[in-house]
């Protein structure tokens, strides 16, 4: 009976190790997920208006030296 209780005390630490570790990969791949979403929601436009707003900045910081 002994033998039984430490068996299951033992499996049940692992299963909850297992648990854990899986819960944090979990909550990693839905922060992946996002962020893909994000990018997938991007128009072309969007990414013409990023890269005009970026060259603007780039012009303006070079014309001020």
């Amino acid at each position: 009976m002994e033998n039984t209780i430490e068996s299951l005390t033992k499996q049940k630490e692992i299963l909850q190790s297992a648990c854990r570790r899986a819960s944090i990969e979990i909550k990693e791949l839905k922060d992946t997920v996002k962020k893909l979403e994000k990018i997938a929601a991007l128009t072309s436009n969007d990414v013409i208006d990023k890269l005009r707003d970026a060259d603007a900045r780039i012009n303006d910081y070079t014309e001020g030296k």
